[in-house]
C-alpha cells in the first residue's frame, strides 16, 4: 500500500501548469533584458553611475551571465508552456468525456450497490470506500490513468454524485 501511495502528488492540470510557466517565461525574459540593458546604458554612460576599478569586470561578467540564463530559462519556460497548452486540450477532453460518461452510469446507488462495509462503519470511513468504488469504476472504463490526475477527477465526481443529491 505505501509502495502505492509514493506515486501519489499533488495533482495541477495541465493548464494550470501552462500558465504558471508562461508567466515564469515572462519575468524571466523581461528581468534578464532589462538587466542586460541596464548594463549596456552604464557603459554607455546614459545611466549616471558608472562601475569603476577592475571589480567592475567581474561584476559585469557574473550578472551578465546571471541575466543570460534568465534569458536562456525564460525561452525554456516559455516552450515548455506551449507543450503544457497543448497538453491541455487533450486533458481537457478526456476530462470532460470521463463526466459525461459518469453522468450517465455512476450514481450514488450504484457505488453503494458496489461497496461492502460492516454495520455502523462511521461515514469517514465510508467516503473512502465510496472514492475508491469511483476510482474502481473510472479504471475499469478508461484504463490506468496518471494516479494524481485520477484523484483529483474522482474528488470532483464524488462531490457531485453524493454531495449534491
Amino acid at each position: 500500500m505505501s509502495e502505492r501511495n509514493d506515486d501519489v502528488k499533488v495533482y495541477q492540470d495541465k493548464k494550470a501548469k501552462a500558465e504558471d510557466y508562461k508567466s515564469s517565461a515572462y519575468t524571466l525574459l523581461i528581468v534578464g533584458v532589462l538587466g542586460i540593458g541596464a548594463f549596456i546604458l552604464m557603459e554607455a554612460g546614459v545611466l549616471p553611475f558608472r562601475l569603476a576599478g577592475s571589480g567592475k569586470y567581474i561584476t559585469y561578467g557574473v550578472m551578465g551571465t546571471v541575466f543570460g540564463v534568465f534569458i536562456v530559462m525564460g525561452i525554456l519556460s516559455l516552450k515548455s508552456s506551449k507543450k503544457y497548452t497543448q497538453e491541455a486540450i487533450t486533458e481537457e477532453d478526456l476530462t470532460g468525456k470521463i463526466k459525461m460518461w459518469a453522468k450517465e452510469h455512476i450514481t450514488a446507488e450504484s457505488i453503494k450497490e458496489r461497496v461492502w462495509f460492516e454495520e455502523g462503519t462511521p461515514d469517514e470511513m465510508k467516503y473512502f470506500k465510496y472514492f475508491e468504488g469511483i476510482k474502481a469504476a473510472v479504471t475499469q472504463e478508461f484504463g490506468n490513468l496518471n494516479a494524481s490526475y485520477l484523484d483529483a477527477l474522482c474528488e470532483a465526481l464524488y462531490a457531485e454524485i453524493f454531495e449534491e443529491n
